[in-house]
């Protein structure tokens, strides 16, 4: 990512992580400075169609606090099996859309559970940042200096 640094500010930490398991190539990346975290986060329709990027800024004096956690998507996971489920049963007379519909039921189950990053500014306000399960460990890490830097503020 290219980042245009302020006067005083240094880069302390930059990750790219994957947002999505199946669509690897979808990245979302950030950058920790001693000013402000940065980044860029695929959007997305129903998780899985890429329809451009939101960036996100946000300087440490304006963080009250930064998280992460696991989160399982209870209707994602029905939706898929569902779908699975109707896919398996249109096999018996194969065609393009059963294939379609067991690859998306496949999708939206891999994708049921998720890891997330979430960053709470002064107002209160939460906007929360899905990322890949495999990403748990990473983002953790990057969360952890993430509030080392605001504390050290």
């Amino acid at each position: 990512m290219n980042i245009t640094l302020s006067k005083d500010e240094k880069l302390i930490r930059e990750d790219l992580f994957t947002t999505n398991l199946v669509l690897f190539w979808l990245k979302t990346n950030f950058s920790l400075t001693t000013k402000r975290i940065m980044g860029y986060a695929p959007n997305t329709i129903l998780g899985i169609i890429p329809l451009g990027k939101a960036e996100i800024t946000y300087p440490l004096k304006n963080i009250a606090g930064v998280s992460s956690s696991t989160k399982f998507h209870f209707k994602r996971f029905i939706f898929g099996v569902i779908l699975i489920l109707i896919g398996i049963a249109m096999v018996q007379d194969p065609s393009i859309l059963s294939v379609v519909i067991l690859l998306f039921g496949a999708i939206l189950l891999l994708n049921s559970y998720t890891s997330t990053f979430t960053i709470t500014n002064n107002a209160g306000e939460a906007p929360v940042i899905e990322l890949s399960i495999l990403e748990k460990n990473k983002v953790k890490n990057f969360v952890a200096q993430i509030n080392h830097q605001i504390a050290d503020l």
